[in-house]
């Protein structure tokens, strides 16, 4: 059982970069980082556009104007599936977001490993 674990261990030590390239990776991350928060940030403005356009269409089928009723079934319809739509959007916004601080708080850890390397490696040059 402890060679598995070593050999997990290994493995997962081999995946990260060289501590030399601590700057280059830390930059990396901040770029990686960033372009997941503009799309999520996109996908917010989409879960909110679709639910907004379901709410003025379905107020407008029951505004007091003169509608005929085929004409206030569809934009019934419309905004039920706009509704859907953007429900579905929250919930791929929300899983994505749950994913994205996921993938910083790994990240994180990843970076502070590095660093301890780094001044281990340091350390031991002394």
């Amino acid at each position: 059982m402890a060679q598995q674990t070593n050999n997990l261990r290994e493995g997962l030590l081999a995946a990260l970069p060289q501590p030399e390239n601590l700057a280059a990776y830390r930059e990396e991350t901040a770029a990686l980082l960033a372009k997941h928060r503009r799309a999520l940030r996109w996908d917010k403005v989409a879960t909110y556009t679709f639910v907004l356009l379901a709410i003025i269409l379905f107020w407008w089928s029951i505004y007091p104007v003169r509608l005929d009723p085929p004409a206030v079934h569809s934009f019934q319809l419309g905004a039920a599936v706009l509704y859907f739509v953007g429900a579905i959007y929250a919930v791929h916004y929300k899983v994505y977001a749950s994913q994205v601080a996921t993938l910083k708080e790994i990240k994180q850890v990843q970076l502070q490993v590095l660093e301890l390397q780094a001044s281990l490696k340091k350390h031991d040059d002394i």
